[in-house]
């Protein structure tokens, strides 16, 4: 039987949790992917078809469900109404495929710890404490200093797509931005995934950013959701 390539772009959270083994399939079927990840608690759709992912969702999905991704926009827009989220985020998924990006010489880059937390949750509110201590224990945020002094940070989010970028207002415009993202591309491609990150939809300055990186971009939107 014919499966859904997980190695697509639009696809590829669905590709990290499986190969890091924190994925669980629920439900595979020709054109459509059902995955729980253990680590966020994220369940992740991927269809070709519309009415086949509905179906799925509708087997398989109940109220327990507090995040969700769904590869089709439109079918996405109605389980956003049918499960009852009150979040939702539409967002073109960037992924690079090139080699590992050479590092800027101006700064040092080292691991977060758990010492950085005060330091990364005074300044960071887009996700929650609770998550953003999760990603640190999982050494997942990358610090860039210059003379010992932090200029900002990178992170991976749980199910595994970069973000968390931030940089101290004092250090931005100097191209420090991108050069923690390219860090995260090269950690990323040395344990051997696939960098890949979400860019919201409109967001002009960041789709600018992923492409002069050389990121890739999916033609097509996806829709994350949360309660």
């Amino acid at each position: 039987m014919k499966e859904i390539d997980t190695g697509r772009i639009e696809f590829l959270g669905l590709d990290r949790v499986l190969k890091r083994g924190t994925g669980e399939i629920l439900c595979r079927q020709e054109t459509a992917l059902l995955v729980r990840d253990s680590v966020s608690g994220a369940v992740l759709l991927a269809c070709d078809d519309a009415s086949a992912g509905l179906s799925v969702l509708e087997r398989h999905l109940d109220g327990s469900c507090r995040l969700l991704m769904v590869s089709d926009l439109s079918l996405g827009r109605t389980a956003f109404e049918r499960y009852g989220f009150s979040e939702a985020l539409t967002c073109f998924q960037a992924a690079y495929y090139g080699d590992p990006p050479a590092p800027d010489p101006r700064f040092l880059v080292r691991t977060a710890g758990p010492d950085d937390l005060p330091l990364l949750l005074s300044c960071y509110d887009l996700i929650s404490p609770e998550e953003l201590e999760q990603v640190v224990a999982r050494r997942s945020v990358l610090l860039g200093c210059v003379s010992g002094q932090p200029v900002g940070f990178i992170g991976e989010h749980l199910e595994g797509s970069m973000g968390l970028l931030y940089i101290f207002p004092e250090f931005r415009r100097r191209g420090y931005g991108a050069a923690l993202e390219n860090r995260l591309i090269a950690k990323t491609l040395e344990a051997g995934f696939v960098p890949f990150g979400q860019v919201e939809e409109g967001n002009a300055g960041s789709l600018k950013l992923q492409k002069r990186l050389g990121m890739t971009l999916s033609d097509k939107p996806i829709l994350w959701m949360w309660k």
